[in-house]
């Protein structure tokens, strides 16, 4: 089962108490999977579907808003409902008809409230919506082959203090975001607490995995440049015992150099902890610096 039809279901489960919330739902829901139709000589309009459990939330938003019951049907993997009597009321009631015109928009009145945008957007992302499991990435998206209704979605996000984008695909108006707090915000708006979980769950634990991982990347890094410095040293050092002997350095470099030799991997500070008396980091680079310098005023043969 995908992370977006996790997402649809418990929607699904949201219990609208006032009429005027189911009604703005039952819009976003229908605005973005229905369409007027014409069939058996006459207008009907029909919602399509291929969750069931969306198929049976429009089915009981109608019956318990208008009070008869629409048909519900299937062919294949799509559910269809379809209301034929009394379509053109319906059409009114969603804010989709008015004077005989229908045009599927997002009706201020049907809008109003804050609590009535937030349940138009949930049925929105029932009729038209995806989100991309967290696992591979962060998308959210509510497509519709209406122009004006897409805008009008767009606005109501915004008016929830959210700013998605909006762009042409294909035939379809897509309102999109990409942002992962963006659309755990927008999921927990919507009701969908269980999904937004999931999304922060999933995210903490990429921000882990992603933390480990730089550190352990800077850490190979600051040991592979530890590695090459040691190198460079040793064979500085090599090159001054076979010339001249280690008893011609100066006694603090030639302690320095005796130290390198016996701690090959160790680093600038603990070889500064094994001096005696210790010194500093800084000071234990300076003097394999002087022993690299002194090497190459050497001849090479």
């Amino acid at each position: 089962m995908s992370f977006t039809t996790d997402v649809k279901n418990e929607l699904c489960t949201i219990k609208y108490e006032k009429r005027c919330c189911m009604r703005a739902h039952l819009a976003g829901l229908a605005g973005f999977c229905g369409a007027v139709v014409r069939e058996n000589g006459k207008d009907c309009f029909k919602m399509r579907t291929e969750n069931a459990a969306i198929a049976r939330r429009a089915y009981t938003l109608m019956k318990e808003l208008f009070g008869f019951k629409a048909e519900l049907s299937t062919a294949g993997k799509i559910c269809a409902i379809t209301v034929a009597r009394g379509a053109q009321t319906v059409l009114a009631e969603l804010g989709f008809a008015s004077g005989g015109i229908v045009k599927f928009t997002a009706d201020p009145f049907v809008v109003h409230d804050d609590c009535c945008k937030t349940a138009f957007l949930a049925g929105a992302f029932l009729g038209g919506g995806y989100v991309k499991t967290p696992k591979n990435g962060y998308h959210f998206e509510i497509k519709t082959h209406y122009r004006t209704l897409s805008r009008d979605l767009a606005e109501i996000i915004e008016e929830m203090g959210f700013e998605p984008k909006q762009v042409m695909r294909k035939s379809e108006y897509v309102v999109y975001m990409k942002q992962s707090d963006t659309i755990s915000d927008l999921l927990a708006q919507m009701g969908a607490t269980d999904a937004m979980l999931e999304l922060c769950n999933v995210k903490i634990l990429k921000d882990v995995r992603n933390n480990i991982t730089r550190k352990v990347n800077c850490d190979t890094a600051n040991i592979t440049k530890a590695a090459d410095a040691a190198a460079v040293q040793l064979r500085a050092i090599y090159k001054i015992q076979a010339k001249l002997g280690l008893e011609a350095l100066p006694e603090p470099l030639e302690q320095a150099a005796r130290l390198r030799m016996e701690n090959p991997e160790a680093n600038l500070t603990e070889l500064g902890q094994m001096m005696a008396p210790p010194i500093s980091k800084s000071g234990v680079n300076h003097r394999l610096k002087k022993i690299i310098h002194m090497a190459e005023e050497l001849p090479d043969t």
